[in-house]
């Protein structure tokens, strides 16, 4: 009679572990489980087989273990050995105080019938990182005068901003708004009726046409039907569509006009009910671009102080963590073009076009956390408080639901996240030498 196997209770399982450091950002677990390890886990593998197993001539629960071992036994190696893997690299990452980012790669796996397994897993995680020479670093940026020249082309696009349509029966002309549908043309002559566009709105204002379409699209009768063929431009970023053509067919369904409004003291009421006069609005606007100047100056400073301060200390960061930065382009990308067809490069080409980006701002972070750590910077509970109350005091008739939303810890940690981070950057801009440039 088969007796059953029944493993001993254990507390943890039986692994040795070597861990490498290929670099910061990496790690390289080696482990090793014994014999013995496996044979317990296969006969905990084996149990359940036998209480699952149906088998012809035998009760479920009743196979005799000799038989399964014979039948079933690559299978139980099989299962006991992804049983094993994945539970022992988690004992493994506890055993070491290892805090990976993102999955594991199992490498290297060597688990035949006859004993030990031993495997590699390939890990990222955060680098430790210390920055050198974070004070007095020296930047150069240009701080742009507001004159009456940038106050008058505020108010125009202001004004452009205001402008209406209306449907006019005739053909396009400079600056006209369209609705078209269009299709690319296959090889053969025929139109793609699958990747057909309908009521697609076309601005011939827009300076992102192609030449050979805004000149096809103006003049044309409408309710017409043409083909136009456009040249893709040298730096484009899909590189095998640089410099060649397609046609596309297009139909011209409606022309729209249009209409700018007269700048003088009545438009500038429509702005705003506490806006008297055209020179109020001109006033209103000088501030907003004063403010608006402020905001960048302060931005550039920023960016180039921690531009600096990477380029004097060169890290690795966690691919995994660039990874999910361009995933989320990817994602806001698709986000913005419901409507456009896809394009199978199209992820490929944000991939490599804002990888350099992606980087860099990953290690903006790292930058930022290390600055933090080394000049032991805090957030009181009484700046988070002021915070929200600030927050809450501009929230009008949503009071409280933003009191509601803050109270919600997680809520509360990304804005205490947020009061840090400005910390950290005012840190370095007062510590920082600014020039003119």
């Amino acid at each position: 009679m088969d007796k059953e196997l029944t493993p001993p209770q254990r507390e943890e399982r039986k692994f040795t572990v070597t861990v490498s450091s290929p670099s910061d950002c990496k790690r390289i677990l080696s482990i090793e489980i014994p014999q013995e390890e496996v044979e317990l886990e296969k006969a905990e593998v084996l149990k359940k087989y036998r209480r699952e197993l149906k088998v012809p001539g035998f009760r479920r629960g009743k196979v005799p273990l000799r038989y399964i071992e014979k039948n079933f036994g690559d299978a139980i190696h099989t299962d006991a050995v992804q049983n094993l893997l994945p539970v022992v690299y988690e004992e493994a990452l506890r055993r070491e105080g290892i805090e990976p980012l993102g999955h594991p790669k199992f490498e290297n796996v060597q688990a035949d019938q006859s004993g030990k397994i031993n495997v590699d897993v390939a890990v990222e995680v955060r680098p430790s990182v210390k920055i050198e020479g974070y004070r007095n670093v020296t930047v150069a940026v240009e701080k742009r005068e507001i004159g009456d020249e940038e106050v008058e082309k505020a108010l125009e696009n202001l004004q452009a901003g205001f402008a209406t349509y209306r449907v006019v029966d005739r053909e396009p002309r400079e600056g006209d708004y369209l609705i078209i549908d269009y299709a690319p043309v296959l090889d053969s002559g025929e139109v793609d009726e699958k990747e057909m566009i309908r009521n697609y709105p076309v601005d011939l204002a827009s300076g992102n046409l192609f030449p050979e379409l805004r000149d096809g699209l103006i003049g044309m009768p409408l309710g017409e039907e043409k083909r136009i063929t456009v040249t893709y431009p040298d730096d484009i970023p899909n590189q095998e569509l640089r410099g060649k053509q397609r046609t596309f067919y297009v139909s011209l369904r409606e022309v729209k006009e249009k209409v700018i409004p007269e700048i003088d003291d009545a438009f500038a009421k429509r702005i705003g009910e506490d806006i008297p006069d055209l020179n109020s609005l001109k006033e209103r606007i000088r501030n907003d671009l004063v403010e608006d100047e402020e905001r960048r100056y302060k931005r550039e400073v920023e960016e180039k102080i921690i531009d600096e301060i990477i380029e004097t200390n060169p890290f690795d960061v966690p691919e995994v963590m660039v990874d999910n930065y361009l995933t989320s382009l990817i994602e806001e990308d698709r986000r913005r073009r419901p409507t456009v067809p896809s394009e199978m490069d199209r992820e490929k080409e944000i991939r490599e076009l804002f990888r350099e980006t992606a980087v860099r701002n990953v290690k903006k972070y790292f930058v930022l956390l290390a600055v933090k750590s080394q000049e032991e910077l805090v957030v009181e509970e009484e700046e988070v408080d002021e915070r929200i109350n600030e927050i809450v005091n501009k929230g009008g008739e949503k009071v409280e639901e933003l009191k509601a939303f803050f109270n919600h810890p997680k809520h509360r940690s990304s804005l205490v996240d947020q009061i840090l981070e400005e910390k950290v950057i005012n840190f370095l801009r007062e510590n920082a030498d600014v020039k003119a440039a």
